[in-house]
């Protein structure tokens, strides 16, 4: 098949592959932040970067391609979550820049909360205060209205705080 065929938007590869580059920290803490393992979430951003390139075509506009390669790592994340069937264990993720400020504890203690949330909870959270994403970015990835995520962020951090509040019973 050839690039012309593949690339029929106003992006050409070497478009493509410099705004994988540029992404490409991003990508990875974010599937980072589903599966908690190195092995999977680069396995997992190779995925997404292989599904974006061969759907290329797809994309209408190059302006929402930050928008669109994100949501197909969340979905490749979930996907891998839900085949794998394991639950995710947040004990496993390195808090080397963490403040010392903060008890290790409980910065444990709030990621296996969130791990536990469903997962369209657990997506907002992650794009709001992990990839610091206003809620208009996060409709256009979850692809729904920005009063949805406001209700989904609002149910989420109800969810956290009593969860979070159980355990220091």
């Amino acid at each position: 098949m050839s690039e012309s065929v593949l690339l029929n938007n106003d992006l050409s590869k070497t478009e493509f592959c410099s705004l994988i580059e540029q992404k490409r920290d991003n990508l990875y803490r974010l599937a980072f932040m589903y599966v908690k393992n190195q092995e999977d979430a680069l396995d997992i951003v190779h995925e997404a970067v292989y599904k974006a390139y061969i759907s290329l075509g797809k994309l209408k506009d190059s302006t929402y391609f930050n928008t669109w390669i994100t949501r197909i790592v969340i979905n490749c994340s979930l996907n891998h979550i839900k085949k794998n069937k394991r639950i995710l264990n947040f004990s496993e993720f390195s808090f080397g820049t963490a403040s010392k400020e903060v008890n290790r504890e409980e910065i444990i203690d709030l990621y296996e909360a969130v791990d536990n949330l469903k997962d369209k909870y657990k997506t907002v959270i992650i794009l709001k205060y992990f990839e610091d994403l206003t809620i208009n970015s996060i409709a256009e990835i979850m692809d729904c209205p920005e009063n949805t995520v406001k209700t989904y962020l609002h149910k989420a951090l109800k969810l956290l705080r009593i969860q979070l509040k159980e355990e220091d019973l």
